[in-house]
């Protein structure tokens, strides 16, 4: 059974579950189970969703109470409970795109070791990928949106991997999909963009109200041989996702080296290397935790560069 169905049939199995107390009557054996009469069901409050009190005496609702909770508010909706095919996860393509990308090192090791699942050994090098994406222009199918990811180095089986630990965007839809069908820890989030070239500047207020800056200077700036050897080697290793409990291999998006790409259709792809900025700022978060990927404050700057895409691409996984 392929792993992108297991979240399709979970919710179909617990529905399928509530719906047999007798509340909802179906007319026939083919008539589609409808959330929002589950929710009407279990909700007690009447706030239109169902919260994990709500869901605590309906044992496999309960069970897999995180795994429905798309974007980990503690509840609920009927959009969560339609699953992934609530939204077209399958049309999206990427067309256009701009970006500030930025690799560091830290020495936040106890942080980093809690941020990297168990199935994942440590790399021998602390080292972080964070970067904002706009991708402002979509198929039809598919809303524009933001993103801001932090991914860390890691090993899986002794090759080098990157995994992603936070994801805030700007779409519901993205973030369903992203969670759904490719494991990626997406939430929702604020995110605006400013391009006053050659001065590039995003700020990111996530949905725990942690906050991240991202900024970059390209004015006069170039990379030596030695940071665009290295950023040419981190940006080609693989990126390695948990989904239903299982690693997997995200595939698509940009074949080899982006600078490579620059090279190859300078019309189609720009980048604009520049002294990179990260500040993280924790203080107004709603919850407190030890584990916070805004935790992974920068010793080095390795490399920042500005990107502006042209060249479609799709994501998916092995």
């Amino acid at each position: 059974m392929k792993k992108a169905n297991v979240i399709l049939i979970l919710v179909v199995v617990i529905l399928s579950s509530v719906s047999n107390v007798g509340f909802a009557q179906r007319q026939n054996k083919n008539q589609k189970i409808n959330p929002e009469r589950i929710i009407k069901f279990l909700d007690k409050n009447n706030d239109k969703k169902i919260s994990k009190e709500e869901a605590s005496n309906r044992k496999k609702l309960s069970e897999n109470f995180d795994q429905l909770d798309a974007n980990n508010d503690g509840y609920l909706t009927a959009d969560e409970l339609k699953g992934p095919d609530a939204t077209k996860t399958n049309r999206y393509t990427y067309l256009e795109s701009d970006g500030i990308f930025m690799y560091y090192e830290t020495n936040e090791k106890d942080l980093y070791r809690k941020l990297l699942p168990e199935q994942f050994e440590m790399p021998d090098q602390l080292l972080v990928f964070t970067f904002i994406s706009d991708f402002y222009k979509m198929d039809a199918e598919t809303q524009p949106y933001k993103e801001t990811s932090i991914f860390l180095l890691g090993k899986y089986k002794g090759q080098e991997m990157w995994h992603c630990v936070y994801m805030p965007v700007t779409s519901r839809e993205s973030m369903m999909a992203g969670k759904y069908r490719l494991g990626l820890p997406k939430t929702m989030g604020e995110i605006d963009f400013y391009r006053y070239d050659p001065e590039y500047n995003a700020k990111v207020t996530d949905h725990n109200n942690g906050k991240v800056s991202l900024s970059i200077d390209t004015k006069n700036h170039s990379l030596s041989n030695e940071q665009k050897e290295l950023l040419n080697e981190l940006s080609v290793i693989p990126k390695m996702n948990i989904l239903n409990g299982e690693v997997i291999e995200m595939t698509g998006g940009r074949n080899g080296s982006i600078f490579d790409l620059a090279e190859r259709f300078p019309s189609k792809v720009v980048i604009k290397s520049g002294e990179g900025n990260i500040e993280f700022d924790m203080s107004a978060q709603k919850n407190n935790t030890d584990a916070s990927p805004l935790g992974l404050e920068p010793s080095k700057i390795l490399g920042a560069y500005y990107l502006s895409n042209k060249i479609p691409f799709r994501l998916g996984k092995k």
